[in-house]
């Protein structure tokens, strides 16, 4: 029997007070204080929703162990010897999901069991109404295991799907894209630059307030690669094992965010808006598969199905770039630079600290009103951003059309080809 799906979300919804350091890619998840932070209209229907998500706090991967013993060697006596947990060094964990990600995917899951009641509702009728599907890595079939027995407590969905990496154009694209590795290589040196500018601004003073922190004071000073480690492990103390009394005391919120700024200037032209043209198409495939579903879904809203599909950081980086989030999340400025001030860097809306920390997601909201127009809604970790040219919060499906309409259908191939 079909039937469309009536809710109304409770507003009023803010995030946690709890202040925590600019931890980059490392950062742990920012758990909302409540489902929602704004009301969807009692007049729409929400008949299907599509989610990306990034997996949950990981190990570190077996290149980073490597560097993270190397430069703790160097260290020395300077910090205590407690402070390097074993998993951060145990290779055989390398790149894991780790206990607290399977806690953090298993809690979402949960959340979004209760955001959706009507959705799950319906698995009675069809199983295929909620779908996952998952990159082919540990990491991100574990926490999409770990997001569906949450969500799904009486198994009713299917398994979870896992794309292989070699033909993976939607969640691992960066594996299957040449032209995107070939812009990896080529963006390096501008990197580089940006970074010594940047150190040579803020890095005595970085210097200064994190060798205040240390047991012992050296001849030597602290690299700059000593320092971002160091900033990396406080990351993984907090996401990983609720750590702040380590690593982390070197750190207050402003050098955290110029550290956070340090990586950005790297991942915003590696991953982002601000390197090689193909970043911002890349994700072109996703988007024409999410597209095709929500066609299928207004054609046929009885029989819509939503959609759970788990990736990874830079996943959410290119869904980023080719909706403009940038521009949603801050101030239109300028490629992140190596010189800018610190004030500036507060109001730049490519900050990975927000935009993708461990169990990163991104929602679209499909709705439709008594005469069938169709409406979205896009949520960020789980907190309603507008995209630009949305009036409100609950949007104009055409908008988002507009916004995609050079990619869906592109010829993937075709685009990542050298």
């Amino acid at each position: 029997m079909f039937y469309l799906l009536r809710r109304a979300v409770s507003g009023g919804c803010e995030g946690g007070s709890r202040k925590h350091l600019s931890l980059s890619t490392k950062t742990p998840y920012p758990v909302p204080a409540c489902l929602s932070n704004a009301t969807v209209p009692a007049d729409l229907d929400l008949i299907q929703v599509q989610y990306v998500l990034r997996h949950g706090a990981r190990y570190e991967v077996e290149s980073g162990i490597e560097y993270i013993q190397r430069i703790y060697t160097e260290l020395g006596d300077r910090v205590p010897h407690a402070w390097l947990k074993p998993d951060m060094v145990n290779k055989t964990k390398a790149a894991e999901l780790s206990t607290s990600g399977y806690t953090t995917s298993a809690k979402l899951g949960q959340r979004m069991h209760q955001r959706y009641p009507e959705l799950w509702s319906r698995l009675e009728s069809n199983a295929q109404t909620i779908q996952f599907v998952s990159s082919e890595f540990q990491r991100t079939i574990a926490t999409a295991n770990a997001f569906r027995s949450a969500a799904d407590p009486q198994n009713q969905t299917l398994p979870v799907k896992v794309i292989p990496l070699d033909s993976d154009s939607i969640l691992a694209m960066k594996l299957t894209c040449p032209r995107w590795a070939a812009a990896k290589t080529t963006v390096q040196t501008q990197v580089a630059n940006e970074i010594s500018t940047f150190d040579a601004i803020y890095g005595a003073e970085l210097q200064a307030h994190v060798s205040k922190g240390l047991l012992k004071h050296s001849a030597h000073e602290l690299t700059p690669e000593q320092i971002q480690t160091m900033y990396r492990l406080c990351g993984y103390d907090v996401s990983l094992y609720n750590e702040h009394s380590h690593w982390c005391t070197l750190f207050d919120e402003r050098t955290s965010a110029l550290l956070e700024l340090r990586s950005d200037i790297r991942y915003s032209r590696v991953y982002g808006p601000y390197g090689a043209l193909i970043n911002q198409h890349i994700a072109c495939s996703l988007f024409s598969t999410i597209v095709k579903d929500i066609d299928q879904a207004l054609r046929n809203p009885s029989t819509a199905s939503s959609m759970f599909r788990f990736g990874h950081a830079e996943t959410l980086m290119f869904v980023s770039n080719l909706l403009g989030l940038d521009q949603a999340l801050g101030l239109t400025a300028p490629p992140i630079t190596g010189n800018m001030t610190f004030e500036q860097s507060l109001h730049r809306g490519f900050r990975t600290t927000a935009l993708v920390p461990f169990s990163s997601n991104l929602g679209i909201e499909l709705y439709v009103d008594q005469t069938s127009q169709a409406f979205f809604r896009l949520l960020l970790n789980e907190r309603v951003v507008r995209l630009p040219g949305c009036t409100s919060d609950v949007c104009p499906l055409g908008v988002l059309r507009s916004k995609l309409a050079d990619d869906v259908g592109c010829a993937y191939a075709d685009i990542c080809q050298v």
